[in-house]
């Protein structure tokens, strides 16, 4: 009925399916007011968050790091995540401009507005 190679290859199918599902992303575009967090932002340590309308957000940290995760808001809080992994950071300022240059903080840590 099945060959010797079909067998692993359901198994293995069967197996990477649920993963791959898991991982999908369900993205809510930004409301208004969460749009002026829309863009790059980079720390001077090198660590960046991207956050898109649709939604969507990167980032990447001293250890962790998420592209095309999914963006979600509360008051104090930044989240971006894909599947298992996401990082929640503390929005210590929101953005605010000052002698043109825009910055937030999230974690305590400065981040600046990249074009």
């Amino acid at each position: 009925m099945f060959s010797r190679i079909t067998v692993p290859a359901l198994i293995t199918t069967l197996a990477v399916v649920p993963i791959v599902s898991s991982c999908s992303v369900n993205k809510t575009p930004l409301s208004t007011e969460q749009q002026i967090y829309i863009g790059n932002w980079v720390a001077k340590d090198g660590t960046f968050v991207k956050i898109y309308l649709d939604g969507g957000g990167d980032f990447k940290t001293s250890n962790s790091s998420v592209t095309g995760g999914a963006t979600t808001f509360t008051d104090k809080t930044l989240t971006i995540g894909l599947g298992p992994i996401k990082k929640e950071f503390q929005i210590t300022q929101p953005p605010q401009e000052k002698n043109g240059v825009v910055t937030m903080q999230l974690d305590g840590i400065t981040y600046t507005y990249q074009q």
